[in-house]
């Protein structure tokens, strides 16, 4: 990825992260590649920096770093919400609602979230069409809306997808509350038949939501074929408050069978609806909303709220007993200055200064001036350290100073550990990720530390594991320490 992003003034704004410009945003819908641009909807509050008035928002990047935000795309109206959904390119025009001898037009699969004052469908959820016949930028909804009711109250948030083997659109969506996915299928977009029903027990949380299906290519060979159903529940993360999961296993068209036990997509407490773009050959893109339903409203951001994720990909890897597992690669813009850490190791309690970098006993690794950095390194797994991050400070520690923490525990444990990362106190009961657990015997995992303002992503032992969080440090210099855990 390359940009050529101008700098954003705000304090806690990123640079290479899609923010609204000056409203509310949580789930990522919409996703698609199309003639080379890359569009993101978005829940958005067009009159606000709180949730209501739900709306798809619009921003489009020719790069993925940066970001345009355009005129709201879907519109509240009276009595309709506009819940999340998807968007494809029916490129043959199978819906009937292109323009005759144009090419196929985007059409916009959401949910109709009817509220009390609707004369119809009053507390209802309802899956409707909206359709673009200029390539995405405005947008009509359909007369015959809404084209899939069940009449159910929790039934929402469609991710649609043309299966090739089949020839058939199909489509994945949640009965929230029931904890289960449905799959219909069509030849149309505008009439499904429901192929299967999937529920799994080890996902108790509080609801589950914006459920995605894609195909996964394997990092050694091209020719696997494995399924992935990722789904987000609130709560039930994996960090705390909402999180999203990811089951592996097989698609036949109408039935996803899993082949293992779901697993958290993210160990951070900042990964929700991530979802797939459409439009993409080969390995799937992700994004997700960088927030969390246990504090959304309180993050200390105007009048803009809430990020996006990097954009991630997602392949399957093999483990040493021969299962499948999930890799995620972060999509790291070119232009964030990357900083080799090499394998820093800490010193021994009482060690004193070494070469010169030292500090008591911890030893400065890295001073930045600031903006966005990536960090790679190796960390050593055979004793208890930390690496700290400060933020506002160039010698001795003051008091107060921030510091975000990549922790490793005595048995070799990996966690994130936000707790002093902020200039004023935010969300102290989610200060820590889960921890990743490498595999046993390793002595060493690779990592990558994305920073970029209020956004800190860890990418772990070759993307095996990711931890998204949001941090609120403030401006200043930055210095990378590492020193022996206590």
């Amino acid at each position: 990825m390359t940009t050529t992003a101008p700098p954003r003034a705000e304090l806690h704004r990123p640079q290479f992260h899609l923010t609204p410009d000056a409203t509310w945003m949580n789930d990522p819908n919409g996703l698609i590649l199309h003639e080379g641009t890359w569009h993101a909807f978005f829940q958005n509050n067009p009159s606000g920096s709180t949730w209501g008035n739900m709306s798809w928002g619009h921003a489009v990047s020719e790069d993925l770093a940066t970001w345009r935000e355009l005129p709201v795309a879907l519109p509240c109206r009276d009595g309709e919400l506009i819940f999340s959904g998807s968007v494809v390119h029916d490129a043959e025009n199978s819906s009937g609602l292109g323009a005759p001898g144009e090419p196929g037009p985007l059409v916009a699969i959401y949910t109709s979230a009817y509220t009390d004052t609707h004369p119809e469908r009053a507390g209802t959820q309802a899956q409707s069409l909206a359709v673009s016949r200029d390539g995405g930028t405005t947008w009509q909804f359909h007369a015959e809306n809404p084209v899939l009711d069940r009449g159910s109250s929790d039934f929402r948030d469609p991710k649609v997808f043309r299966h090739a083997a089949t020839g058939r659109w199909v489509m994945v969506a949640v009965e929230a509350v029931d904890h289960s996915v449905l799959i219909h299928t069509s030849t149309d977009l505008r009439h499904w038949e429901l192929a299967s029903t999937l529920t799994d027990p080890a996902l108790d949380g509080g609801i589950w939501e914006c459920p995605d299906l894609v195909r996964i290519p394997g990092t050694g060979s091209e020719e696997a074929e494995t399924w992935a159903l990722i789904v987000s529940t609130n709560p039930g993360g994996p960090a705390g408050g909402s999180g999203t999961y990811v089951l592996l296993g097989g698609f036949d068209g109408r039935t996803f069978t899993p082949a293992a036990a779901p697993v958290p997509l993210d160990l951070g407490q900042d990964c929700y609806a991530a979802v797939s773009f459409g439009g993409v050959e080969g390995a799937p893109v992700l994004l997700g909303w960088m927030n969390n339903w246990d504090y959304a409203e309180l993050t200390p951001t105007g009048p803009w709220r809430s990020a996006m994720t990097l954009p991630r990909t997602l392949t399957s890897g093999t483990r040493p007993d021969g299962t499948v597992e999930v890799v995620q690669r972060l999509l790291v813009p070119e232009d964030v200055p990357v900083v080799d850490l090499g394998t820093p190791r800490a010193p021994a309690a009482g060690a004193g200064a070494e070469a010169g970098a030292a500090l008591g006993e911890e030893r400065i690794l890295a001073r930045l001036e600031g903006g966005a950095v990536c960090l790679d390194g190796v960390l050593d797994l055979r004793t208890a350290h930390h690496l700290a991050v400060r933020f506002g400070e160039v010698g001795g520690r003051a008091a107060g100073t921030p510091e975000l923490r990549i922790e490793v525990d005595e048995s070799g444990r990996v966690v994130l550990d936000r707790s002093a990362a902020h200039r004023e106190p935010f969300a102290p009961g989610h200060a820590r990720s889960a921890p990743f657990t490498p595999a046993d015997g390793a002595q060493q995992v690779p990592f990558r530390l994305v920073l970029d303002a209020s956004t800190a992503e860890l990418e772990l032992d070759g993307g095996r594991a990711v931890v998204s969080q949001q941090i609120f440090p403030g401006a200043g210099p930055t210095t990378v320490r590492i020193q022996p855990s206590a």
